[in-house]
């Protein structure tokens, strides 16, 4: 570890000394919540506050590793989805296989299962669908940031305070809220991208006051459509990726009382579009697919808040109520060709006919008149939850909070096969299904935490958490329509359930050793429920357990001539046990507990301001995540490809590097500035498979992304152009192959768009 602080460090002053600098980063926001809020009291004017703690604290008083990015940097960036958060965020990796297939890791915890890192609104969290593999965590969705006051971002376990889902950290975006005064704002776009199409934006945020400081309503409503810059020749379509988004939120907040805010939310995100996937052998930006993958996400959130000074302590209650509707396709065509085997055939006739030439030729017919085909998967995710905590007020030497959780998770997948038009890719209206299968997966938590504080001498302070959980999970399913091919013959309606809980716990020591220097140390723990598999297709019900991880972590965090240089560093050491993996059936994706992992890094972040207007920004991340165990499942015959002792873990570039400048100055005397922004960012190569001998070995990353951004703007208005993929790379953030075949298949970063956005407010 040694080395890695060393060098993080040797990379970020360097950063700064070397001649002629002037391409910087995004990480730790020099700007964000400059300007104290209700939900960031206590701040003060140029502090940085930060409440993913479950309490408001100065970013650099806190004693972890968070990121936080302002709403004005958020725009000047051009970061307006969860996919562009990587170039702002350490050690933030988001593994995007298409509409419905985005994982978000943070710290190398990457692996199938529930989620990885939780998404917050606010105070509520965000469930994805497990579709058929038990894998919400590869289902997460996306989130559009605009009319937000900051994102944040707590990297590190936080099982104490956020429970299960958050085991590499938690991911908030804080709303900004209604106020007493009438005012709004607009910021338009419009795009073109190279070897696509035009796009264009809107986001619109109307404020109104009701009743005079006690009932205030805020609208925001953005649209975004794109065409797509992926084309698949075999079909004869263009722009396949296309995609469509409307969505916004209505807040509501009411004070009927001083030392009461009552605050309601209604969010809503509408999505469709198609899978940019391609393949590097049929061309740059051209797709194999046989058949048409479309792909919608319906989202509706309503939450309900309310925060009330008891003189000593604030209570805080928050209930929330997630409604989402998925639709996610595959093609499995390749998969369903790997069949024409005489091993396979006789699952449709007796070996004795599949033996004769005859035969085996009517068996491969059968199949080729099932194709080209798709998986045809609508799914459904309600979630309901609630929290209740009281907490100490103040900054008292003792400081404490008390609460307890409880979440009801209900979701539905209908999974069939359909078959397709040859011609087009289409789907067959009217035909019967080829496979049809129902799988039920419903989850209750419940928990009670705490989390006490105490400063025994001045500048010390000790803080200890506990957690108790308790699930109950219930897994069913049927078979309507069996495919003899896949093995998977027509069932009966079955359940299964599985119960677990537990203990987590955090320990945290702080010193302020001066103003402008904090040390810390850490010790914190996380998991991720455990279940049984939806049965379909297995020979038997199959369990897993839930997986667990510690995380040893120590930084620094200081500033240097009033806040002109910050610079924090940390390091961190995981031991992850159990872990949760997909095992493939031969035809179908189920979880699995095996091996163990241990994840090494360091990050560091820093923020120079030289001269009032001019800000560089530095990340720089360097990730060790590594296997400790052969990852054999029990039950599982090992094969060559099987992940072993050493392997790296997929996905995870071993450094990241980061940098970001803007300079804003004034026109004149009419109040108008110019500004100027660039930002470089650097991903390391990884792979995206354990083995050299697995066929999905495949290289991912290795690329860097240039992004500027120029304009000018007022107190009212602004006119910004902007170019992100200045130099045009084909970065690739995800890669494997079609689904049961050999063919290369990846994601890239888009192509170098070119941009115009017009801002304005009243």
């Amino acid at each position: 570890m040694t080395k890695y602080l060393n060098a993080a460090a040797a990379v970020t002053l360097g950063s700064f000394l070397a001649p002629g600098f002037t391409v910087p980063a995004l990480a730790a926001d020099a700007d964000a919540a400059a300007e104290s809020t209700s939900d960031a009291s206590g701040g003060t004017g140029g502090e940085i506050v930060v409440t993913s703690l479950k309490r408001a604290i100065k970013l650099q008083d806190a004693p972890a590793s968070i990121t936080s990015i302002s709403d004005d940097t958020l725009r000047a960036a051009s970061i307006d989805s969860a996919n562009d958060l990587v170039r702002a965020v350490p050690s933030l990796t988001i593994t995007d296989a298409g509409p419905g297939q985005r994982r978000i890791t943070l710290r190398g915890i990457r692996s199938a299962g529930d989620a990885q890192v939780g998404i917050y609104y606010d105070e509520t969290p965000v469930a994805g669908p497990p579709g058929t593999t038990s894998d919400p965590g590869g289902s997460q969705s996306d989130f559009k940031l605009f009319d937000l006051e900051r994102v944040e971002v707590l990297r590190g376990p936080q099982g104490t305070l956020y429970g299960a889902g958050a085991v590499g950290g938690t991911i908030r975006l804080v709303t900004r809220k209604p106020d007493f005064e009438f005012g709004g704002r607009v910021d338009v776009g419009a795009t073109t991208t190279e070897g696509g199409g035009e796009g264009y934006q809107l986001n619109a945020a109307l404020n109104v006051p009701i009743v005079k400081d006690v009932l205030a309503v805020r609208g925001v409503y953005f649209r975004r459509q794109n065409d797509g810059w992926v084309d698949n020749p075999g079909l004869g379509l263009t722009g396949i990726n296309s995609e469509r988004s409307d969505g916004g939120r209505i807040l509501v907040r009411f004070v009927p009382t001083p030392g009461l805010t009552i605050d309601g939310a209604a969010h809503f995100l509408y999505s469709e579009g198609g899978a940019s996937t391609w393949s590097p052998s049929a061309g740059k930006y051209n797709a194999v697919n046989s058949s048409q993958v479309p792909y919608s996400d319906k989202q509706r959130l309503y939450s309900l808040s309310a925060r009330a000074e008891l003189g000593l302590a604030d209570l805080v209650a928050t209930t929330s109520y997630q409604d989402r509707d998925t639709l996610v396709t595959r093609d499995p065509t390749p998969l369903f060709r790997s069949f024409k085997t005489r091993a396979t055939c006789a699952t449709h006739f007796t070996a004795a006919v599949c033996a004769t030439p005859a035969g085996f030729a009517a068996y491969n017919s059968y199949v080729d008149g099932l194709l080209p085909v798709i998986y045809y998967q609508p799914q459904s995710v309600t979630d309901w939850t609630n929290e209740l905590r009281l907490q100490s007020n103040g900054s008292s030497w003792f400081q404490w909070t008390l609460g307890g959780f409880y979440e009801d998770r209900d979701s539905k997948v209908l999974s069939e096969a359909r078959r397709t038009n040859a011609s087009d890719g289409s789907q067959i209206q009217g035909a019967t299904p080829l496979l049809q299968r129902h799988v039920i997966d419903k989850l209750k938590q419940k928990a009670a935490f705490g989390e006490i504080a105490v400063t025994p001498v001045e500048g010390l302070t000790l803080t200890g958490g506990l957690r108790y959980y308790s699930y109950d999970k219930t897994v069913g399913g049927d078979t309507t329509i069996g495919l003899d091919i896949l093995r998977t013959a027509v069932t009966p309606f079955a359940v299964y359930k599985t119960k677990n809980n537990g203990w987590l716990y955090k320990a945290n020591a702080s010193w302020k050793a001066a103003d402008n220097v904090l040390v810390y140390g850490q010790v914190a723990t996380g998991y991720r429920p455990g279940g049984v598999n939806q049965v379909l297709g297995l020979a038997q019900a199959l369990s897993y357990s839930p997986d667990k991880l510690t995380t040893y972590e120590g930084g620094i965090k200081t500033s240097f001539g009033d806040d002109a240089l910050i610079l924090n560093l940390s390091a961190y050491l995981t031991d992850w046990s159990d872990m949760q993996v997909s095992i493939n059936s031969g035809s179908f994706l189920y979880l699995g507990n095996a091996g163990a992992a241990r994840i090494k890094g360091v990050e560091a972040e820093a923020t120079l301001n030289p001269t009032r207007g001019l800000v560089f920004n530095v990340n720089a991340v360097l990730t060790d995540a590594k296997l400790t165990e052969d990852q054999v499942p029990d039950g599982v015959t090992p094969l060559a490809s099987t992940a072993r002792r050493g392997d790296k873990i997929p996905f995870i570039a071993p450094q990241t590097i980061s940098f970001a400048g803007q300079y804003e100055w004034a026109l004149g005397s009419g109040g108008w500035n110019g500004l100027v922004r660039g930002d470089l960012t650097y991903v390391g190569s990884s792979r995206a498979d354990f083995r050299p001998t697995s066929a999905s070995y495949r290289k991912v990353g290795d690329y860097a992304l240039a992004n500027t951004r120029v304009g000018v703007r007022g107190d009212r208005y602004g006119v910004f152009f902007y170019v992100n993929n200045l130099l045009n790379k084909a970065g690739r953030t995800s890669a494997g192959n079609t689904l049961g075949g050999t063919t290369e298949t990846v994601t890239t970063i888009p192509p170098r768009t070119y941009g115009i956005n017009l801002t304005g407010s009243f």
